[in-house]
């Protein structure tokens, strides 16, 4: 009964473990996710880490159930024999995990090719949504944002107005204007950047 119930555990819980891991690795940057309304199945990369990481635990735990109740099976593997031949499992599985550690670490084949694949979600996730000031901007005021990036709040907002973005409040949010307006935040964070000196919407900001 137990060995089969770890055997399960081991089995759900690697499962649960491969689909996080694919979302986490094809998912926004951790800073960015932070900062713009990117979810996948209803849940945002905050929960999937957590997901991941208590499924993880939940591996870990099981698997350390199963080594104990197949010690002696897992010793047999690695009890070396007169012949010696029973001992290269052993070296592969030990040389196996070896170059995927130390492969990931130089880039080499095949990790570093999955590691450039992570490199270029991350990238056009940057593109997409832009790159948060600090951590947890999203959930700051614009007026506090325009201050922290050395922009003047009024014409940060003037800016965003005359881009037909509905700015409610000086104290609104960026994550409930980019949502209210349906836009991202990068995108916000472009137009209150912009500098319109000289520009056709210079004269409306200035003007009387």
């Amino acid at each position: 009964m137990l060995k089969k119930c770890t055997s399960l555990t081991l089995a759900f819980s690697g499962l649960v473990m491969l689909v996080t891991s694919t979302v986490l690795y094809l998912g926004p940057a951790g800073h960015v996710s932070h900062f713009c309304p990117w979810t996948f199945l209803g849940l945002s990369r905050h929960h999937w880490g957590v997901l991941h990481l208590n499924s993880g635990m939940l591996f870990c735990l099981a698997m350390v159930v199963h080594a104990y109740l197949n010690w002696p099976l897992l010793l047999a593997y690695v009890k070396k024999k007169k012949s010696g031949y029973e001992s290269l499992p052993l070296a592969v599985s030990l040389i196996l995990t070896l170059y995927v550690c130390v492969g990931g670490y130089y880039e080499i084949p095949p990790m570093g090719q999955l590691i450039g694949i992570a490199r270029a979600c991350r990238m056009s996730s940057i593109e997409e949504y832009g790159s948060p000031p600090y951590g947890a901007a999203a959930e700051y005021p614009v007026s506090q944002i325009a201050r922290y990036m050395g922009w003047d709040p009024e014409k940060s907002i003037a800016k965003l107005t005359l881009n037909h973005i509905v700015v409610k409040s000086p104290n609104q949010p960026l994550t409930d204007l980019a949502r209210t307006n349906r836009t991202t935040i990068g995108r916000l964070m472009d137009i209150m950047c912009k500098d319109l000196t000289g520009g056709a919407n210079e004269g409306k900001l200035t003007s009387p």
